[in-house]
């Protein structure tokens, strides 16, 4: 595949925004967001079409999460191989192709099958794409870039939530994946035509030392080892939460009497929450280390799990309290793709991020089994969420710490400017 180039000396030293690059990356990360959740949001209507309890859906949850971790693990390796803007184009088609055909499933295992394929796709679009555009970028901005693109989760999230209530409402849970499935198609030949390929733009760089670069090796070099551990064991905690609620919050409201057409609204509400974390990230980290706003954010999700444990069946007050969740647990999320992007050099940069995020979505294959075992052993949302509060604690400690030590990228890589994790 080939698509716009810039001449070597044009990217040698990069200094204005790519505002071509860095949006359609974006917009693949939204259309990423939106088909993440979808399962979850569709599990009322499709365990009420199938007279199935919904834990019977646990499986198909935690594969696509394990789809989507092998290809966060295997995008360093791929982008290496192919290029950033291959592997984009190669996982939207995955994804969009996988969602259409979900939208026919007919059986829990045929559409456990069909999501873990999806996965896959999923997995690899967001690692590459913070990759291509932090690339394509001025470096001083790496880290407001990564925020950015990961941010699309966040608004893919929301959009699936409002869509999803509407869609599920009107049209039964098969449009949910058809209205994804569609979106991707569309964005698909903008891809094509929009994206350059980083490897002409960047200067060319030998496959051999390209695959050296992408070994998860590098992630344990003396100078970053100890930071590599403390973010994976952050990602982990943060996403195994909050893929309990992302997965099972529109089943976990049916108990506050939320009707199944409402209950994705409880998608929505993370996702408008998720947003805002987001937010107060890209502005947080103008004045503030990567990590402290980080440990801000995770203490927050912690009194938003707090509160949400003892309110009442008010809907709008519900809604509100897990968009503060959201708030924590998603900036988390996003922000250790930006840690990431500060710890290691460019050329590690998609490996470094592909590896976080796959600790992490080991944890929201994790998280979605325990808390389809939890709502299986009929226990009470309340505590649900008490417990969620555990592993929160435990990420925030992780992060705490995380941020108490400082790393140098060497220099032997490639020339970096000084960055705050």
């Amino acid at each position: 595949m080939s698509g716009p180039t810039m001449t070597r000396n044009d990217a040698t030293d990069i200094t204005r925004t790519n505002w071509p690059v860095l949006a359609l990356a974006f917009v693949a990360v939204v259309l990423d967001g939106y088909d993440t959740i979808a399962l979850g949001l569709s599990i009322p209507s499709l365990a009420r079409d199938w007279d199935v309890s919904a834990s019977h859906f646990t499986p198909a949850l935690a594969l696509t999460s394990l789809g989507v971790a092998i290809g966060y693990i295997a995008v360093g390796r791929l982008v290496a191989r192919f290029g950033c803007r291959n592997v984009i184009l190669f996982a939207v088609a995955v994804f969009t192709v996988g969602s259409l055909l979900t939208a026919w499933s007919s059986s829990i295992l045929e559409l456990t099958a069909l999501r873990f394929v999806t996965g896959l796709g999923l997995g690899a679009v967001m690692p590459a794409a913070v990759s291509q555009a932090t690339a394509l970028n001025p470096a001083r901005l790496r880290q407001s870039i990564a925020v950015f693109v990961t941010m699309g989760i966040s608004l893919g999230a929301l959009i699936a939530g409002i869509a999803g209530s509407q869609l599920v409402s009107n049209f039964g849970w098969p449009s949910v994946f058809v209205f994804g499935a569609a979106a991707s198609a569309v964005l698909f030949p903008f891809l094509w035509f929009g994206l350059p390929d980083e490897r002409t733009t960047t200067g060319h760089v030998p496959v051999s030392d390209a695959k050296h670069s992408a070994s998860v090796a590098r992630l344990f070099d003396p100078e970053v080892r100890t930071r590599t551990l403390l973010l994976w064991a952050f990602s982990f905690l943060v996403f195994s939460v909050f893929y309990i609620f992302s997965s099972w919050l529109p089943t976990l409201l049916i108990s506050y009497g939320f009707s199944t057409g409402l209950a994705p609204l409880g998608s929505a509400a993370l996702g408008v929450g998720s947003i805002i974390g987001a937010g107060i990230l890209i502005v947080g980290v103008l004045k503030f280390r990567m990590t402290s706003v980080l440990a801000g954010t995770t203490a927050a999700a912690i009194v938003f799990l707090v509160i949400s444990a003892f309110l009442g069946p008010d809907k709008a007050l519900l809604l509100l309290v897990f968009g503060g969740v959201g708030l924590g647990l998603q900036a988390g999320m996003i922000g250790q793709a930006a840690v990431a992007v500060s710890i290691y050099p460019q050329r590690t940069a998609a490996t470094g991020v592909g590896w976080a995020s796959s600790m992490g979505r080991l944890g929201s294959v994790i998280g979605p089994i325990v808390g389809g075992a939890l709502i299986g052993l009929g226990t009470k949302t309340s505590t649900i969420v008490l417990l969620a509060c555990i592993p929160v604690f435990a990420a925030l400690i992780v992060v705490v710490v995380l941020g108490r030590i400082r790393v140098s990228v060497t220099a032997d890589r490639e020339s970096v400017p000084p960055v705050r994790a």
